[in-house]
């Protein structure tokens, strides 16, 4: 792993092998992790207060970064919104809650592309709080318990995600609770928005 400064980035040229984040906690520094690196390597410790900006060349996926997040904050509720989830994410979403590392998890996903086949839906609907289909597009993911406040905003869904996909990592328990907030929103809300026209 290297480091940077913002400036230095500006004078090189990028490198497809590679993802990488900046994070931003009082001073400016840029994060390269090598090509199939793992999490760990690109994101190093999650911080209080920290927001970290990253890209990804395909290297991970949206449920890949959760479970990364979820091992350093314990058990904890899990919010979610997708275009998209694939049997494997839902399939590895379960197997976080039987550990115990997902002690709720509420989410919403598009209704046109969200779930491809009917026993997808049955399984996602038997392992969630609380699940809805609407017209949806945000990729957001919400980590939150007693500790911790954490938001994913990024372009990513959850599935295996083999395109370049950037986001923000925010380590902010305000932010985590805003989108928390409308997510609960939004599955509470039984208007006309998710109905299919």
């Amino acid at each position: 792993m290297s480091l940077f400064t913002t400036d230095d980035l500006s004078r090189k040229k990028p490198d497809r092998k590679q993802s990488g984040s900046v994070a931003f906690s009082g001073t400016n520094v840029l994060k390269i992790g090598k090509a199939r690196e793992k999490l760990v390597q690109v994101f190093g410790s999650v911080i209080q207060g920290q927001s970290i900006h990253y890209a990804s060349l395909g290297e991970w996926s949206t449920h890949d970064l959760l479970f990364f997040l979820l091992e350093q904050t314990g058990p904890a509720r899990v919010y979610f919104t997708t275009w998209a989830i694939s049997e494997y994410a839902i399939r590895q979403l379960y197997q976080f809650i039987e550990q115990g590392l997902i002690l709720e998890l509420k989410g919403i996903f598009d209704y046109r592309n969200g779930i491809r086949k009917p026993a997808e839906l049955q399984f996602l609907q038997k392992i969630t709080t609380d699940i809805k289909a609407a017209k949806c597009h945000a990729k957001v993911t919400v980590v939150e318990n007693d500790l911790w406040g954490i938001s994913v905003v990024g372009s990513a869904n959850y599935t295996r995600n083999p395109r370049i996909e950037a986001g923000v990592l925010c380590c902010d328990k305000t932010v985590a609770a805003f989108h928390r907030d409308w997510i609960l929103n939004e599955l509470s809300n039984t208007s006309a928005f998710d109905r299919p026209e």
